[in-house]
């Protein structure tokens, strides 16, 4: 019962989020996502090393974002 009541009041604080906070970290999840995949097929290693710092950013951007 503890555990449902959490939930609702997770599901109530995030739909009070402004709403454009809400779509540029949404942005930032999908763009992860995305280079994630590009990581798992990509062969060339100095591809790789971008893609991974890439990947350094968004996380920052994402907690930054987060905590905002």
């Amino acid at each position: 019962m503890e555990e449902l009541e959490r939930e609702r009041r997770q599901t109530h604080t995030k739909a009070a989020r402004d709403p454009e906070k809400v779509r540029a970290l949404e942005s930032l999840r999908l763009a992860r996502t995305e280079l994630a995949r590009q990581l798992e097929v990509t062969t060339h290693e100095q591809r790789k090393v971008q893609i991974r710092q890439a990947l350094e950013e968004l996380d920052r951007r994402m907690k930054d974002a987060e905590s905002a």
